[in-house]
C-alpha cells in the first residue's frame, strides 16, 4: 500500500536551505519593481458592487465635419449624418482648414443640409476643399434681440461600468518546515506571504494595464475579469492611432493635441522599456556634457508638449513594447470592492500545516476614456 502524499511545502522540499554553516543571509534575485504604474496611480475610493458603474457627462461640441466640397458661391452645405443638430439658425462657422478665412452663417437647416450665407461680415467667399474628413469650427450661435429661447440642448449622461476581479495566492507550510531554521529567513510562513503579496501586486499591475473585460458579471462557467487601461483607451470613437512608425516628439505632440481638442488635460505618458529608451533619446543630438562630468548617460522623466502640457514619463514592464498611452491620471481610479482590499488571512487547519491566502478584489475606473486618453499602437 502506498503512503499518503502530502502537498504542503515541507522541510525535505527545501533541505538545501536549512541552517547549516551558512551566514544568516539570504541571497536572492528579486525582479525589479513590477508595479510601477499602480504605485503612481495609488488606490482610492471603494466599489460597492461587482459591476462598478459611474456616470459621465460632456459638453456640446463646437466642431462638425463636412460631407461635400464647396465652390466660392455655393449656398448649401451638407454635413455628416447627425452633425446638423449642432447648428442653429444664425450659427456662424468656418472651415478648420489651413489658409481658409471665410466665415459663413446658417440661415436654414434641413436635417444635415445647411442653407448658408457665404462671406459673412468682412470675409469673402472662398472655393473650399471640404470633403468628408474636413473639419468645421463652430464660432458661435448668436441670438437675435427679443428672440425666444432656443431648443433645449441638454446632454444626456451616460453610464460606464467595469467588473471587479478577484486576485488570490495560496500558502501551505508544514509544521516542520516552519520549525526548521532556514538561511536568511526568520519565519518561512511570513516570508512566503510576503513573496506571494509581491506576485499578486505584479498581477494587479498587469491587469490594470492589459486587462480584458469578461463577457458577463460572472457565473459558474465565467470568470469575472476587469477591463484595463488599454481596452478603455482603444474604444471605437476614441483617440486611437495604429500607424506603424517610430515614437517621436511629433507623435507625442499629436496625441496631446487629440486630447486637447476634446477638452482634456493630459499629464502622463505610459510606455514600456523600449519606448522609454526612445523618449530618453529624443534630444540626444543636442546634448553636451560638462568636461568634469564623471557620469555618462541620460534619462528623461518628463516631456513638455508643444501645447504646454507637462507629461510625467511612466515606464512599466507590463506595457506592450509597441504601445504608448497619453492621458490624464486624475481620470483613473483603482479601487477595492468595499471590505475586500488586499490582505493575508489564515485558513482552516486540516493537518500539520499552516494555511493562508493573499487575496483582494479590485476594479479600474477610467472616466471619459474616449476624450481624456490617446493610445498609439504598432510603434516600431
Amino acid at each position: 500500500m502506498a503512503l499518503a502524499s502530502a502537498t504542503t511545502l515541507s522541510s525535505f522540499d527545501m533541505a538545501d536551505g536549512e541552517f547549516l554553516d551558512l551566514s544568516n543571509e539570504l541571497a536572492e534575485i528579486i525582479r525589479r519593481d513590477n508595479t510601477a504604474f499602480i504605485s503612481k496611480l495609488g488606490i482610492s475610493g471603494v466599489a460597492t458592487e461587482t459591476k462598478h458603474s459611474w456616470m459621465e457627462d460632456s459638453l456640446n461640441v463646437m466642431t462638425a465635419t463636412c460631407a461635400e466640397a464647396l465652390d466660392s458661391s455655393e449656398t448649401t452645405l451638407d454635413v455628416l449624418a447627425g452633425d446638423g443638430l449642432k447648428f442653429r439658425i444664425g450659427t456662424i462657422f468656418k472651415l478648420a482648414v489651413v489658409g481658409k478665412t471665410e466665415v459663413m452663417q446658417v440661415t436654414a437647416i434641413s436635417t444635415d443640409a445647411l442653407t448658408i450665407v457665404r462671406g459673412y461680415g468682412s470675409t469673402t467667399g472662398e472655393a473650399g476643399t471640404a470633403g468628408t474628413d474636413d473639419p468645421i469650427t463652430i464660432i458661435a450661435h448668436p441670438q437675435q434681440e427679443g428672440q425666444d429661447a432656443p431648443a433645449d440642448e441638454t446632454k444626456l449622461r451616460t453610464k460606464v461600468s467595469n467588473y471587479t476581479q478577484i486576485f488570490t495566492k495560496g500558502i501551505n507550510i508544514s509544521y516542520t518546515m516552519r520549525a526548521v531554521m532556514q538561511a536568511g529567513v526568520a519565519d518561512e510562513f511570513t516570508f512566503q506571504i510576503a513573496r506571494r503579496l509581491m506576485e499578486i501586486m505584479r498581477e494587479l499591475d498587469s491587469t490594470v494595464i492589459n486587462g480584458i473585460s469578461s463577457a458577463s458579471q460572472g457565473s459558474d462557467t465565467v470568470y469575472r475579469t476587469m477591463a484595463g487601461l488599454i481596452e478603455f483607451s482603444s474604444q471605437s470613437g476614441g483617440n486611437t492611432n495604429a500607424t506603424s512608425e517610430a515614437l517621436t516628439p511629433a507623435v507625442l505632440n499629436d496625441m496631446c493635441k487629440q486630447i486637447w481638442d476634446d477638452g482634456g488635460n493630459p499629464n502622463f505618458v505610459l510606455v514600456g522599456g523600449s519606448q522609454k529608451r526612445k523618449i530618453s533619446a529624443f534630444d540626444q543630438s543636442y546634448r553636451r556634457s560638462a568636461y568634469d562630468s564623471n557620469t555618462v548617460g541620460y534619462v528623461v522623466d518628463k516631456f513638455m508638449s508643444d501645447l504646454g502640457f507637462m507629461l510625467d514619463v511612466m515606464v512599466d514592464p507590463n506595457m506592450p513594447a509597441d504601445v504608448a498611452i497619453v492621458g490624464d491620471i486624475n481620470k483613473i481610479r483603482l479601487m477595492p470592492l468595499r471590505t475586500d482590499s488586499m490582505r493575508a488571512e489564515d485558513l482552516a487547519k486540516t493537518g500539520r500545516s499552516w494555511k493562508a491566502q493573499v487575496t483582494g478584489q479590485y476594479t479600474l475606473e477610467v472616466r471619459n476614456a474616449k476624450q481624456a486618453f490617446a493610445i498609439h499602437t504598432a510603434l516600431t
